[in-house]
């Protein structure tokens, strides 16, 4: 086989390869990107920490996070990146879990 046809060959695989590898990634980017427009105040949100909060307000780039009874964060609007799942399951491990059973109170 000509080498030139070989190089040519060999750059248009490995272009198909970036497009699959990448289209995934860039799909989930613009999914998040659009939930963190959407967000509204009542809406309970994961954050890339993995702190689970209720939304109690949101500005151009902050969101405040209730975390507990009282407890308010504020959080670049960034990190705010998925709702907290309601049904199905990961509903049950993703849910908020009881601090009462690692930490009873008194």
């Amino acid at each position: 086989m000509n080498p030139a046809v070989s190089y040519v060959v060999f750059m248009v695989a490995l272009v198909a390869l970036w497009f699959v590898l990448t289209r995934n990634a860039r799909a989930q980017r613009r999914q998040i990107a659009e939930f963190q427009q959407e967000i509204g105040i009542g809406d309970e949100v994961i954050i890339t920490a993995g702190i689970f909060g209720t939304v109690r307000s949101v500005d151009d780039d902050r969101v405040q996070l209730e975390i507990a009874e009282g407890t308010v964060i504020t959080v670049a609007r960034q990190v705010v990146v998925r709702p907290v799942p309601t049904e199905g399951p990961e509903a049950g491990s993703a849910g908020r879990a009881s601090t009462d059973e690692h930490h009873p109170e008194d």
